[in-house]
């Protein structure tokens, strides 16, 4: 069963201010990694906030696709794909 244990941390984000338009899903989506700051742009609060699955789900709700997810393990872009 060792397939089914998640593993938390795998993925790191990171926010491309110019590309962020405020839309806030990723916010609504993963409220322990992203906020907006006082400019009303895409921040990130904690790596470790949300799991994986969520910080990748928050990325993929970007309309602009101004969040980058990195596999830390690999160095690999996992999002958006190249």
């Amino acid at each position: 069963m060792a397939d089914q244990v998640k593993q938390i941390g795998k993925y790191r984000v990171e926010v491309i201010r110019d590309k962020c338009i405020s839309a806030a899903s990723c916010v609504a989506i993963a409220p322990k990694v992203f906020d907006l700051d006082e400019e009303s742009l895409a921040i990130i609060l904690s790596q470790d906030g949300n799991d994986d699955d969520t910080k990748l789900l928050a990325a993929q709700s970007c309309p602009t696709m101004a969040i980058i997810v990195t596999n830390i393990e690999t160095g690999e872009q996992v999002w958006p794909v190249k």
